[in-house]
């Protein structure tokens, strides 16, 4: 090797490993970064209720989650608000794990698009901890609205199309059978009474 060569080697080798210690950070900050999210989402139980949810997405615990502004929670109406409703996590959280969320009652379209407008913006400020341990403090950004959900079809849940086809008022395929039951069940026991005598 001549000297230039090697002096090249000395300068270019250092600094490849120090770019590839970099990404390696990079991406073990990326996954030990929690990441959280607030929004509001359609009840999969509740025709016209929407639930708020606040989840941690990321790949770390987030520590003395604050929040800039409490979030609206059960204002309900489905047109206009039939009250004013209540706001929660006015002190925030203590930690949210990561993949943990957080479900509140958030209300109905008309209450909470009184409430909030066309958006609310929300200032979220949480510690977590660096790949190399240290204490980090991160604020997020994150915007609610319930626009999207104003002209969104309500769905009724399995489990409650089940107990309303099992109690509801229309003659439904599960109640016919449940009558023909009740007639074979009536025959046969008429059937054994008359074995007996």
């Amino acid at each position: 090797m001549t000297i230039s060569a090697q002096t090249v080697f000395y300068f270019v080798s250092p600094l490849v490993t120090l770019m590839a210690v970099s990404v390696a950070y990079l991406a073990l900050l990326k996954q030990s970064q929690p990441h959280i999210l607030v929004q509001y989402r359609p009840n999969p139980g509740i025709q016209t209720f929407i639930d708020l949810v606040i989840e941690n997405v990321g790949g770390g615990m987030a520590r003395d989650v604050i929040f800039s502004q409490p979030l609206p929670a059960q204002c309900f109406g489905i047109e206009r608000p039939e009250a004013d409703g209540s706001e929660v996590l006015k002190d925030g959280l203590p930690a949210i794990a990561a993949g943990q969320s957080f479900v509140f009652d958030g209300g109905q379209y008309g209450g909470l698009k009184c409430k909030i407008g066309e958006k609310m913006e929300i200032d979220i400020s949480y510690n977590f901890k660096s790949p190399l341990g240290l204490n980090k403090r991160r604020t997020e950004r994150c915007v609610l609205s319930v626009g999207h959900l104003g002209r969104m079809p309500t769905r009724t849940s399995s489990e409650q199309a089940i107990v309303d086809a099992l109690q509801g008022p229309n003659v439904t395929t599960l109640q016919k059978i449940e009558r023909e039951l009740r007639t074979i069940g009536a025959a046969l026991n008429k059937i054994a009474d008359n074995q007996q005598r």
